[in-house]
C-alpha cells in the first residue's frame, strides 16, 4: 500500500526564530492559564480554559466554523457532566463514571448518557 502525504505552506509566515524562542521561554515561565498561578506545573492544566484554547487553535489551523463550534460545545457539555459525576464520588469510592458512554448530537450541542452497568446513582 502506498500513502501520499501533501504538505501545505502556511499563508502567514512564522515570526523569526529568536522571537519564537523568546516567546516560548516567556510561556514556559508564565504559570499556566490562571492569572494568579505562578507554578510552572500548572502550564499543562487548562481545565475550563481548554475550550477557548480549542477555538484558538482551530482558528489558527483554519478549521473553525459552526460545525467545529458545535463539536467543542458538545465536548464541554460532556466534560461538565462527567465532572459533576466525578465530584459526587467519595475518595476511594466506585469510579463508575469512568465507564459511562455518550451518544453525541453535535448539531444540538447535546448528548445522551449510557450509564455504566455498574453505575450507582
Amino acid at each position: 500500500t502506498t500513502h501520499t502525504t501533501t504538505t501545505t505552506t502556511p499563508t502567514t509566515p512564522l515570526p523569526p526564530y529568536e522571537q519564537r524562542l523568546q516567546q516560548a521561554k516567556k510561556d514556559a515561565n508564565a504559570g499556566g492559564p490562571k492569572p494568579d498561578s505562578i507554578r510552572v506545573q500548572d502550564t499543562h492544566f487548562l481545565g475550563n480554559f481548554q475550550w477557548d484554547a480549542c477555538r484558538k487553535y482551530a482558528k489558527l489551523a483554519g478549521v473553525y466554523n459552526d460545525e467545529m463550534e458545535n463539536y467543542i460545545s458538545t465536548n464541554k457539555a460532556i466534560y461538565d457532566y462527567a465532572g459533576e459525576r466525578r465530584k459526587g464520588t467519595a475518595p476511594g469510592g466506585p469510579d463508575t463514571y469512568r465507564y459511562d458512554k455518550y451518544i453525541r448530537n453535535d448539531k444540538e450541542k447535546s448528548f445522551q448518557v449510557i450509564l455504566s452497568e455498574h453505575a450507582i446513582l
